[in-house]
């Protein structure tokens, strides 16, 4: 068990095995006691973490109105009960971007030169460049991490019960590079698009709505994505006539109902989650994985 000290208002010290008495600066109270700490590192620098068991219990039903929530790439998140989607700042600034692209070149300059030249080692330079890609790299991470936290928790918070879809999200990233013998198409499109779904992380948004939703209680329910895009909010009709080439508009062919697709689809997100209770019958997923017993 490590052992943890308080030096100052916002540094202490832990006592780790065969490090020793090691300073760290406190960004919040610990709140409990501490069952273990992962130490970590990253482009930033050097990061603590404490589990800590607080003693906290589920909290009781907070009988507000229910949600769906439709997770996208144009639009991070579209809420049923909203008029506005809510869009995720650029997680990197154009200077960021540029900076990046130079030094993912620099990169595989030096790369090249030092399995030519010096048998593969890395040089002192070539440690600086990663460096300074990881950094950037890390900066991006936060910045995504905080507005995910940020979402989930408002959600989570002034909700009675989230819908979401049930997605498969190794299977949507999936490259679509193909083999020698049967090369896939349009592959830097579909990289492209693989690349704005993960910096949206919506496993990752599903997992923090999971125990976020257990806190200040609400119920996540995640509901069979099939058609969610396709199917009209007001008369029910499944036809991809409604939204011709995937855009932002839906238009209803059998009631002639119109709204912005993502808001549509969230609509239908959250009758389903009312309708079903959060039911995955007939769900994407190869294992449907089901919640553990509350003790």
């Amino acid at each position: 068990m490590s052992k943890v000290r308080k030096t100052s208002g916002h540094w202490g010290q832990i006592r780790l095995p065969k490090l020793g008495w090691v300073s760290f600066r406190l960004s919040r109270t610990l709140g409990g006691t501490i069952r273990n700490a992962t130490v970590s590192r990253d482009g930033t620098g050097w990061h603590i973490a404490f589990g800590i068991h607080t003693g906290r219990t589920p909290g009781a039903p907070n009988s507000k109105p229910g949600c769906g929530v439709d997770f996208g790439v144009a639009t991070s998140a579209y809420v049923s009960t909203e008029t506005e989607p809510r869009v995720m700042a650029p997680t990197l600034t154009k200077v960021e971007l540029t900076r990046l692209k130079y030094l993912e070149q620099q990169k595989g300059r030096q790369v090249a030169y030092a399995k030519k030249h010096n048998g593969g080692m890395y040089s002192k330079r070539l440690r600086a460049t990663i460096a300074q890609i990881a950094r950037i790299k890390a900066r991006q991470s936060n910045r995504r991490t905080d507005f995910t936290h940020k979402l989930t928790t408002g959600l989570a918070k002034n909700h009675g019960f989230v819908g979401i879809e049930d997605l498969r999200v190794t299977s949507m990233t999936s490259s679509a590079r193909g083999t020698a013998d049967r090369p896939g198409r349009n592959i830097r499109q579909k990289t492209g698009l693989n690349r704005g779904i993960l910096d949206n992380c919506p496993g990752e948004r599903r997992r923090q709505l999971s125990y976020q939703c257990e806190i200040y209680g609400s119920d996540l329910r995640p509901v069979p994505p099939f058609h969610t895009s396709q199917t009209c909010a007001k008369c029910g009709r499944a036809d991809p006539e409604s939204r011709p080439g995937c855009g932002r508009s839906f238009t209803c062919v059998n009631c002639g109902h119109e709204d912005d697709a993502d808001h549509n689809a969230s609509v239908e997100i959250e009758a389903r989650a009312r309708r079903t209770g959060g039911s995955v019958t007939n769900s994407t997923r190869r294992r449907p994985t089901a919640p553990s017993p509350v003790s």
